[in-house]
């Protein structure tokens, strides 16, 4: 149920992306809601922890396991 502080969001969804979606919420005994939530902070996690990565390896080359910096983006190091 929505709350003051909360806004009520209504989206449009394929049904194979809501079926994954609902499986995920179960498997995690989170309501539909939770498990959105949930994954849109991960994603914003991922983006702050990218944008760190970015802003250190402007001061030199930073490598993080197989993912190097080039052209502005993380990509797998191939060589």
């Amino acid at each position: 149920m929505a709350t003051k502080d909360t806004t009520h969001l209504r989206l449009r969804i394929d049904p194979a992306r809501l079926a994954k979606l609902e499986k995920a919420a179960e498997k995690n005994a989170r309501t539909l809601t939770a498990e959105i939530i949930f994954r849109l902070d991960g994603s914003f996690k991922r983006d702050d922890f990218e944008a760190a990565l970015d802003a250190l390896s402007e001061r030199g080359t930073v490598r993080l396991g197989d993912k190097i910096r080039k052209d502005g983006r993380w990509v797998k190091d191939e060589s």
